[in-house]
């Protein structure tokens, strides 16, 4: 099977990923503990069996799992997985999103059973080890961190697939493992059968990308939503969330609400939609999409647009702002420009980047963060939790460690998302949801605009069931 990565991957450290390829590739060649079904449940990966609360809980480890060389996945390979994933030293940007902001501890109570211990109370573990970040390491990559990054340990992997071959900016060929047998029940009732080889080109012109499916040299492939009805064989697929982020740093204009409530009112998510999705995505009303638990769709905790408004009310004229923002954002980075125009017509003074998906992350994730003041973000959710977005405007920063990009002072927003952590209750937790939502929403934290939508075109012969709605290749089956 022929498919195409937008981009080289980054690293393939699953306790390393920063882009949507990175997550790509290792959900192909690291399994996790937990998956999600076609249905959007919890199901078992490499674990049969689980029991959590708020402080962690056990995993009772399916029979068979093995590395690619072999050796037994059983309660210590995992436990030293886990370990080495959480550990300060090993600065993972997923590590909160698996397990909260505490400190972890996982051991091997026999050889079945995995004991994870949580410092701090997180009530979305669950969720958290469906997340590819948390993916096996097998020992061997754990004695060769600089290998593992470059996928040049064979032995490393716990998946279905080995990486057969990387070359940088051409190609990446994964070749499903002969002795692997742990498909989760969705994936093995998939018909047809996964293919013995996938070769990954790389590239990121979606044009193209649709014209090599229908000339018949790409299998599988991003393309623009434009482009949907020259395709009898499409999969629509959910990475994450579009919004603004706010930089609510010590120098940013954007301390001010009002200010933040002006931006709100100068951009559209329906018109946003329409010129970066072709009005095929969904407009959003939180950091989540509609179908996510305890995700907010009222309408009326987002501002109303009126850009008109606050152009003659001169609401942002002269104010000074640096926008930071990816190319990846629709063709040609055109969601993007969207911003930019919407708020350069309402009069503001926009210094405006826009660059490529890594060196954004630099800028916008990196050591000088709060050199922006705001930024066009998406999110690669992969825990289909509503904490993804979260964690980026609570807490710590990146500069301390956390993830918080926003450096917003919310204390009654911080003791809510507490409170969520400490509860396993859903319908509690859904509650206290609502009320942390009404809080950053009416604060103007951030302004929701669209899910995030990749449109997968598919060759003849080519069957795929996205699971949660999320790209995951071992999903994919060549009709026999």
């Amino acid at each position: 099977m022929r498919a195409r990565f937008s981009a080289d991957p980054q690293s393939f450290d699953p306790a390393k990923l920063v882009g949507s390829d990175d997550y790509y590739a290792s959900r192909m060649l690291f399994d996790t503990l937990l998956r999600y079904d076609d249905d959007g449940d919890i199901v078992g990966g490499l674990a049969e069996d689980w029991d959590f609360d708020a402080s962690g809980g056990t995993v009772e480890l399916a029979d068979g799992a093995t590395c690619t060389d072999g050796t037994a996945i059983d309660a210590a390979v995992v436990a030293e997985s886990l370990n080495r994933f959480a550990s300060p030293d090993t600065q993972s940007g997923s590590k909160i999103l698996v397990f909260g902001n505490g400190d972890v501890t996982a051991s091997a109570k026999d050889s079945n059973t995995v004991e994870i211990s949580l410092s701090e109370p997180f009530s979305e573990l669950d969720a958290g080890l469906t997340m590819v970040a948390s993916g096996i390491v097998c020992p061997a990559g754990l004695e060769d961190l600089d290998g593992l990054s470059s996928g040049s340990v064979p032995d490393a992997f716990s998946g279905p697939f080995t990486l057969a071959s990387a070359t940088s900016g051409v190609e990446y060929v994964m070749e499903l493992r002969d002795d692997y047998d742990m498909w989760p029940d969705f994936v093995s009732r998939l018909d047809g059968r996964p293919p013995e080889r996938m070769s990954f080109s790389v590239g990121s012109d979606v044009a193209t990308n649709a014209n090599e499916v229908l000339g018949g040299s790409l299998d599988v492939a991003g393309v623009s939503p434009t482009d949907t009805e020259r395709f009898p064989n499409v999969a629509l697929v959910y990475i994450g969330e579009q919004y603004i982020v706010f930089n609510q740093h010590d120098a940013s204009p954007f301390q001010d609400e009002d200010l933040r409530r002006a931006v709100a009112r100068t951009l559209s998510g329906e018109a946003y939609n329409e010129v970066t999705y072709a009005g095929r995505s969904e407009v959003e009303y939180t950091m989540g999409d509609s179908g996510m638990q305890c995700a907010n769709t009222d309408e009326g905790l987002v501002e109303e647009y009126d850009r008109e408004a606050v152009q003659a009310e001169g609401l942002l004229e002269g104010v000074e702002m640096v926008y930071s923002a990816s190319n990846s954002f629709g063709p040609n980075g055109i969601g993007a420009e969207y911003v930019y125009q919407e708020l350069s017509d309402a009069g503001a003074h926009v210094d405006y980047q826009i660059v490529d998906n890594s060196t954004w992350a630099s800028l916008v994730l990196g050591p000088d963060a709060p050199s922006w003041d705001i930024t066009l973000f998406g999110t690669v959710n992969q825990t289909n939790t509503l904490w993804t977005g979260v964690s980026r405007i609570m807490g710590a920063p990146i500069e301390d460690g956390g993830r918080s990009m926003s450096r917003a002072d919310n204390p009654e927003g911080e003791q809510l998302a507490d409170e969520i952590m400490r509860t396993t209750d859903q319908d509690e937790k859904c509650a206290t949801y609502q009320e942390l939502q009404q809080n950053f929403l009416e604060r103007v934290d951030v302004v929701p605009l669209t899910a995030s939508v990749e449109v997968f075109a598919l060759a003849d012969g080519i069957q795929y069931e996205p699971p949660n709605s999320r790209m995951d290749y071992t999903a994919v089956r060549v009709a026999d």
